[in-house]
């Protein structure tokens, strides 16, 4: 999968062509819902997004402010709020626009465990590209054209393997959860979080409430686009912090007992 310049194109921008169906927003969306301007405007989003990746590549996640891109961009504050609507807006777009840059295969049955290894490592690179990519996710939801696009391709590879409903959608969470641990370990970054308005408490009723929004915008989206996604929409309201990890640490254990037994290493 190759990120789509056109995904977060502005209407009437030259990037943006009739993409078919259209993809809903989420329902905590946080870009501001306002009407294309008739007018040239000096700058555009896709433009506040790559600067500001830009400057996060280059200097971090503390560097990064509104006042401080605009500078970069030789614009005022006020144009990039008027674009993107808040600093968290524009961190929601810079998640997406980074998640497009990893390329998921077509599903190959008998290579289904080659295929989610080689997306765990794609993981891996495109967050030791963007250090404090990991630091941005926290708390967030990623529901952008591009995650959603990555979503399903990762889906359709657990499922082609044979992976029931629960396990395929348990599995691609853990799959992301363990990547996210082990390369914020690895990267060392020290920039602290910024808050984020949909920051997920470890209370249950806030992340039931969470997962049951998550589950019923993605069955709101088209089928034709998203087979995997609205068919195993239900599996996405499960959010047992608990059983999850009891998941990764029996996966975990049980693959480290296979690979220890008797026969060549699988």
């Amino acid at each position: 999968m190759t990120a789509n310049p056109a995904a977060n194109a502005e209407p009437g921008s030259p990037g943006s062509a009739d993409p078919g169906p259209q993809i809903p927003p989420p329902p905590w969306q946080r870009l501001p819902g306002r009407q294309a301007r008739r007018r040239k405007e000096p700058i555009s989003r896709d433009a506040i997004v790559a600067a500001a990746i830009q400057l996060l590549d280059r200097e971090g996640l503390a560097a990064l402010s509104m006042r401080r891109l605009a500078e970069e961009l030789g614009t005022g504050a006020a144009s990039l709020y008027w674009h993107v609507g808040s600093k968290d807006g524009l961190l929601d777009l810079v998640l997406d626009q980074v998640i497009g840059e990893q390329q998921v295969p077509d599903p190959d049955p008998p290579r289904w465990r080659a295929q989610l290894k080689d997306v765990a490592r794609a993981q891996r690179r495109v967050s030791l590209r963007h250090p404090y990519i990991v630091r941005i996710s926290i708390g967030r939801i990623p529901m952008g054209p591009n995650a959603l696009r990555y979503s399903e391709r990762v889906l359709a590879i657990l499922r082609a393997g044979g992976l029931p409903p629960r396990l395929a959608v348990q599995g691609y969470l853990l799959l992301i959860a363990t990547v996210n641990g082990f390369t914020l370990d690895e990267t060392g970054v020290d920039d602290e979080p910024g808050t984020s308005e949909t920051a997920l408490s470890a209370d249950p009723a806030t992340l039931q409430q969470a997962a049951d929004m998550a589950r019923d915008y993605i069955a709101s989206l088209p089928a034709e686009l998203f087979p995997n996604m609205t068919g195993l929409a239900d599996e996405f309201a499960f959010a047992d912090p608990d059983e999850r990890f009891e998941l990764l640490i029996d996966i975990f254990v049980d693959g480290l007992a296979r690979r220890a037994a008797p026969g060549p290493p699988r």
